[in-house]
């Protein structure tokens, strides 16, 4: 696979290190950076043609705009809802980041299509909270306050502000009386980087329909991707 990559914070420089570490990855093009790793297989572009995806972590969808234009298929970790994707003729991925990438995929992967009294809790930068919905993640994240952030039929999403250098995801699913319970939790930048990285070899590896797409549509395959770039999940079952 060819993928061109456009980093702008630490989450785009990770998550390039991240893919490097794919064994089906051919070339990797650094769009309008400086290159200093001695890997063969990656270069400083000035284009996106002739790649199979452009992956970004720009807040500023500029670049991924021309790109679609150029007919690139197109991977932002932002979440996209400033791209019109109603008339593209590639296919786009947005929110390949913890929360719309990690966070819903596991969901998806675990309710498989069914209705079942599930919660998807993941953190996100800012001040710790003293009351609220109650969450608690792997350690070093631990018990933390959230808000609910989103109900959708049997499911509640909750969003957990924390101020420190950790970040995190928890899905519980109840079924017939058992839950099942999976969740991660590390460097947020790292996380981050990770829900990109899985992104860009999702889109890259396979043909998709035009349009917009979600991680979540592709959880099997995003997941193993992440599971491949190094994605630890604890799994824990109760009665």
């Amino acid at each position: 696979m060819k993928i061109a990559l456009h980093p702008t914070t630490e989450v785009g420089i990770r998550a390039g290190k991240l893919l490097l570490g794919e064994a089906t990855l051919e070339r990797l093009g650094v769009l309008n950076s400086p290159v200093t790793d001695r890997d063969s297989r990656i270069e400083r572009i000035d284009g996106v043609s002739g790649f199979d995806v452009l992956v970004t972590d720009d807040s500023d969808l500029d670049v991924a705009r021309q790109a679609i234009t150029a007919e690139v298929p197109v991977v932002t970790w932002v979440d996209g809802d400033d791209l019109n994707l109603e008339e593209t003729t590639v296919p786009v991925m947005t929110g390949a980041n913890l929360a719309n990438g990690i966070a819903r995929s596991l969901a998806a992967r675990e309710l498989d299509g069914r209705s079942l009294p599930s919660v998807v809790a993941w953190t996100e930068p800012g001040s710790s909270l003293r009351s609220g919905e109650p969450v608690t993640f792997p350690d070093p994240v631990g018990a933390r306050w959230g808000t609910i952030r989103r109900r959708s039929g049997a499911t509640t999403e909750v969003a957990v502000p924390v101020n420190e250098e950790w970040a995190g995801a928890v899905v519980h699913v109840t079924d017939n009386g058992t839950t099942r319970i999976l969740g991660i939790a590390d460097l947020a930048s790292h996380l981050e980087a990770l829900a990109l990285a899985a992104g860009a070899v999702t889109m890259a590896a396979g043909s998709h329909d035009p349009g917009p797409v979600l991680p979540s549509d592709l959880a099997d395959e995003y997941l193993l991707a992440a599971l491949r770039a190094g994605l630890d999940i604890a799994s824990f079952t109760k009665a």
